[in-house]
This record gives C-alpha cells, structure tokens and sequence, in this order.
C-alpha cells in the first residue's frame, strides 16, 4: 500500500462512524469524486494488506463506499 492510499483509508476510517467523508474533503485532499474515492477504497480494503483492520471497521468504510458506488438508473415499465 502507498502513500496515497494510506491518507485515503486513513480519511475513511476516520469518517465511517459519520456517514463518510465529505465530498469537499475528498475533493481537496485527492482531487477526485466521492464515487471514485470509494471504488479505490473499496479495492484496497479487499487487498491482503489490510486484513490487520478490525472486521467491524472495515464493514463500516464498505457501507459508506456502498451509498457511492455507481448504480445503472432504475428501469421504469
């Protein structure tokens, strides 16, 4: 794990029991949109680097990522 990513699972982590980090914040901080702050942080959560985090607080990062992940419009019939 790299620098970067580090500081963005570190904003993560920090954030989860609020609902996530900021828009602004992450804007600032890595200059790119929530939906793709957390797509890489979903992907380093699943790496083996960073099994040593506790299983509770790695559920809460994913339910935050979860709200942004990018989801096809509904279908109406």
């Amino acid at each position: 794990m790299n620098a970067e990513e580090q500081a963005m699972l570190e904003l993560a982590r920090i954030w989860a029991p609020y609902g996530g980090a900021r828009p602004g914040d992450i804007l600032v901080e890595f200059g790119m949109s929530p939906a793709t702050f957390y797509a890489r942080v979903t992907r380093i959560l699943r790496t083996i680097a960073i099994r040593n985090r506790p299983l509770a607080e790695r559920h809460l990062i994913l339910e935050n990522a979860a709200r942004y992940s990018i989801q096809p419009a509904p279908v109406y019939e």
